[in-house]
């Protein structure tokens, strides 16, 4: 396996996912050679002049603009060294309280890059744990949840904390009534799960945690190349979800 491996990063692919799983832990035991989601890329912390737009962020500005309220609490899941608080503050120049939930790896090499002015608004963690808020305003999974394996148990963990709002961003989905799994080889030297979600399970589980669907954006049809999965069969979205 371990060889079949070799050859397949040795050639050039023009897909970005390969082989379909019925679990994720299926797809993790696929080979040695899978690891948790990291792109070593991307290690260094980037503040509200450094960053560069990104279309996924778009709507929590949007949202934090739009709401009237002196400072929000944000949970940033997934986004590393690029958060949420650094796109707002660039979009809007509106200040948030921003906590950074991400890999003991990635935390690890970050938390202590972030310049000595943006400490104040925000704080890097790697459990629900170490939250230590009363209350969240928005969580936002940018292009995350779907590397998560025990991605329902954190919603409902995070629903407990009562967010006024769940954002989804950039996140693979279907129109089949089961999740199938997959992995990702579209980063260099990098073989991960990722979740393709059945879009009629992910509104279940926020409808069962008291959230309902506000506005949903569907793109990128026909764009990512899956090796035995045809393009016009899953697609991406951002979903935004409001308490009930």
């Amino acid at each position: 396996m371990k060889t079949k491996i070799f050859k397949f990063f040795k050639k050039k692919q023009n897909f970005g996912y390969i082989e379909k799983f019925s679990s994720f832990a299926q797809a993790k035991n696929y080979s040695d050679e899978v690891n948790i989601y990291f792109d070593k890329r991307f290690t260094k912390f980037q503040g509200p002049n450094k960053i560069e737009a990104a279309d996924r962020f778009n709507i929590i500005s949007i949202l934090v603009s739009l709401i009237t309220k002196k400072k929000l609490n944000i949970l940033d899941i997934g986004e590393g060294t690029n958060p949420a608080y650094s796109h707002i503050k660039k979009l809007t120049n509106i200040s948030t309280n921003c906590m950074v939930l991400d890999t003991e790896k990635l935390v690890k090499i970050i938390k202590n890059k972030v310049p000595k002015k943006f400490k104040k608004n925000i704080k890097y963690i790697t459990s629900i744990n170490e939250i230590k808020l009363k209350y969240l305003d928005i969580v936002c999974f940018n292009s995350s949840i779907q590397y998560l394996e025990n991605y329902e148990n954190m919603v409902k963990k995070l629903s407990n904390l009562n967010p006024s709002y769940i954002l989804i961003t950039f996140t693979p989905f279907h129109l089949e009534n089961k999740n199938y799994y997959s992995l990702q080889c579209s980063i260099a030297g990098s073989l991960h799960p990722i979740i393709f979600f059945s879009l009629k399970n992910l509104k279940k589980l926020l409808f069962n945690c008291n959230y309902k669907p506000i506005f949903e954006n569907k793109y990128m049809i026909n764009k990512h190349e899956h090796k035995s999965i045809g393009p016009n069969k899953f697609f991406f979205k951002d979903l935004l979800f409001k308490k009930i």
